[in-house]
């Protein structure tokens, strides 16, 4: 049973799970609705920018290492379609490098995987706070 603290317990906002793997993809989906949020999930960087121009997305969540566009061009695409969208990059290949890069091209958030549930979700309730989501 996932134990979270009551701040987390957002609802309304819309995250959008980008990763190539699907069972990452599935527990993700899961945590976050049982949290209260709605999910969408894309496989890769295209399928994802195609969720992203048909649905209004609050949080973009993407692995880094994907087939074809990675992560981080992933968020440099989806902020150049949506200038607001708040992403958060997920990676286990993480290096100081990577989280730089990828905050310089628009991230707003960096993990290490793997993380705690406990972790993701308090750091997407913060991101997803400053604007009062």
């Amino acid at each position: 049973m996932i134990s979270l603290s009551p701040e987390v317990k957002e609802g309304d906002a819309c995250i959008l799970v980008v990763d190539d793997d699907e069972g990452v993809r599935e527990n993700l989906a899961e945590l976050f609705e049982v949290v209260g949020y709605s999910v969408l999930t894309a496989g890769n960087a295209v399928e994802a920018m195609e969720k992203l121009s048909a649905h209004e997305v609050d949080l973009l969540l993407t692995d880094y290492r994907m087939p074809g566009p990675n992560g981080v061009e992933l968020i440099e695409s989806a902020r150049r379609t949506k200038p607001g969208m708040r992403a958060v990059l997920m990676t286990a290949f993480g290096d100081s490098f990577s989280e730089i890069e990828s905050v310089r091209r628009g991230a707003i958030g960096y993990l290490n995987k793997p993380f705690e549930a406990d972790e993701i979700t308090g750091l997407v309730a913060r991101i997803l706070a400053l604007k009062g989501e």
